[in-house]
């Protein structure tokens, strides 16, 4: 009896240390965590390189098959993936073996259903491949999302202290800076290309033989001024919202700065995007302003903001006339006080578009074709002429009593949001054919409709391809069905709801109440841009991660609110 009495001090005696072995095991793997995330935020959105492989269409279209280069999402891509691998290697060891518990949360549920969603439209997808890995020049494919999902359900399940959520912030001031940089020396006419030593730095790894194209030019870290726009007026939310609401004075005066050139990014992309979800946005700032304790403190960083703003925004706007016009000029436009005309160069739809000599040319062959065939099978032709005039006939309102009428076709125009309204519409059109799990993600190219006649009305031109949808909600519902496209939008009003709970109770620390509403703020300001642009690697995986931090601080605040009651 005695000796098991003291057996049983001896066996928790060692269980208690066990356990202290197991929580700085876990501090340390939170620890490693943190820095792979950091590492995520700064390399992913920053890292740029020529890479040039083979790409085989899936369907005789468009697109040709053979050697395609990319600069700006392949390696973005890769990093995603290893880096994804590494860290949900830690926290799966840190689940299974050291009994570290998952919240019990709705959101973790809607992630893992979202991704099963992902996972079902590319095994129904028509091209299964392409919507695994995604387009060479996007790669935006399932495996993608499913990285995405993976990295927020990590983030949202880690501890993090304050210093560590100031660090997530910090690491995207390199992101700002050089983009800021990027768009001003391009709107100053200066093409970094051109630069030999920067020229070798991305383009190194091309093949010899292989050329830059004629004009290319270098304007941001993502590869396309619309995202650039978008991830830009995240920023200035973020940073600003973070000048306003923090309690040191110098990261405030630090951070006024970086939202300013982070509206720098948003003017030099020559996006109206980015523009307007500022402003949709300022109200909401406002209104958060009013309901901060230091009123007197928050209007001044908020009125420093506005001075500085206006400061770099007239000088630029005197220097090039599309400054005003994507951005005060278009939301004139959209009040309808005044008709803005589309310079071509200005269509807001991919650029990849047939020259038209070799159109003309292949319209050439094709006429001969038909002449030859028409000579040689005179039955052939006058079946043909039938079938033309019972379409006619069918097409037409009145009779034509046999007489061939040419059909009218559509004048040439642009829709509105500079033709976006247009691939809106064909968009849902396309989607609602397949709405249980879509086309497969990032297969946009092939199931669009790009032979529509009605495309010259909407886009100015035949001669372009519609490769995205300009809308991320439009994307994920075309590309893995409303279930998934639904799925999301709980997402996203679970995290609204439980944000605003927060911000009404303020259960935080004062320094984690600052960062919580910087990236509250931040979160609304991605969902807003994203009905303008779509998702891409380089500023999607920023919204995932800080997204996941957000969740991360909820988890914490309602959890130390329930212990407070109890």
């Amino acid at each position: 009896m005695a000796y098991n009495k003291y057996y049983k001090r001896v066996k928790i005696h060692r269980d208690d240390r066990d356990r202290n072995i197991e929580i700085n095991e876990t501090k340390t793997i939170d620890r490693v965590i943190y820095v792979l995330l950091l590492l995520s935020l700064f390399l992913i959105p920053l890292f740029i390189k020529a890479h040039i492989q083979g790409f085989v269409s899936p369907s005789l279209t468009f697109m040709n098959t053979g050697m395609q280069a990319d600069i700006f999402s392949y390696y973005k891509y890769i990093f995603l993936i290893i880096l994804t691998v590494l860290i949900n290697i830690l926290f799966l060891y840190k689940t299974l073996f050291l009994q570290n518990e998952i919240v019990k949360s709705k959101l973790n549920l809607l992630v893992g259903v979202l991704a099963v969603f992902v996972i079902l439209s590319t095994i129904f997808s028509p091209f299964k491949s392409l919507a695994l890995h995604g387009m060479f020049n996007r790669h935006e494919g399932a495996l993608t999302y499913i990285c995405y999902l993976a990295i927020f359900l990590v983030a949202a399940n880690t501890k993090f202290s304050s210093k560590q959520l100031h660090g997530f912030l910090y690491s995207l001031y390199p992101f700002v800076i050089i983009n800021m940089l990027l768009g001003l020396w391009l709107f100053n006419g200066k093409n970094l290309l051109e630069v030999d030593w920067i020229k070798n730095l991305i383009l190194g790894s091309i093949p010899d033989g292989a050329q830059v194209s004629n004009g290319a030019t270098l304007w941001a870290t993502v590869s396309n001024p619309n995202y650039i726009s978008g991830i830009g007026s995240v920023t200035t939310v973020l940073f600003l919202v973070w000048a306003i609401f923090d309690k040191n004075k110098l990261r405030s005066v630090i951070n006024i700065i970086i939202a300013t050139l982070s509206f720098v990014m948003i003017l030099t992309s020559f996006s109206t995007s980015g523009f307007l979800t500022v402003l949709v946005l300022l109200p909401v700032i406002l209104i958060l302003v009013l309901f901060n304790k230091n009123k007197v403190k928050s209007l001044i960083v908020l009125v420093a903001f506005l001075v500085l703003a206006t400061s770099v925004y007239v000088p630029m706007t005197k220097k090039n006339d599309r400054v005003w016009n994507e951005s005060f000029g278009s939301v004139v436009n959209i009040l309808g006080i005044q008709q803005k005309e589309t310079p071509k160069n200005e269509i807001s739809a991919p650029e990849t578009e047939k020259p038209s000599s070799e159109a003309k040319k292949e319209t050439t062959d094709l006429k001969k074709k038909n002449t030859n065939s028409e000579k040689q099978n005179p039955v052939s032709k006058k079946n043909s002429e039938k079938v033309r005039l019972n379409q006619e006939s069918k097409s037409s309102s009145e009779p034509t009593d046999g007489e061939f009428k040419i059909p009218t076709l559509p004048q040439s125009g642009i829709s509105a949001g500079t033709g976006r309204v247009y691939i809106w519409e064909k968009t849902l059109e396309t989607a609602m054919e397949k709405p249980l799990f879509g086309y497969g993600m990032d297969t946009y190219s092939f199931v669009f409709p790009q032979n529509d006649i009605d495309k010259i009305a909407g886009l100015r031109t035949y001669n372009v391809i519609v490769d995205k949808p300009h809308n991320m909600y439009l994307g994920l519902l075309i590309g893995s069905g409303a279930f998934a496209l639904l799925v999301f939008i709980l997402l996203i009003v679970s995290v609204l709801i439980k944000g605003l709970k927060a911000v009404w109770k303020r259960n935080t620390t004062q320094s984690e109440n600052a960062v919580m509403l910087t990236l509250f703020s931040g979160f609304i300001a991605y969902i807003v841009q994203g009905l303008m642009n779509d998702s891409v690697v380089g500023s999607a995986v920023i919204f995932w991660i800080l997204l996941g931090v957000l969740v991360s601080i909820l988890y914490k605040a309602n959890i130390e609110a329930v212990e407070k009651e109890d």
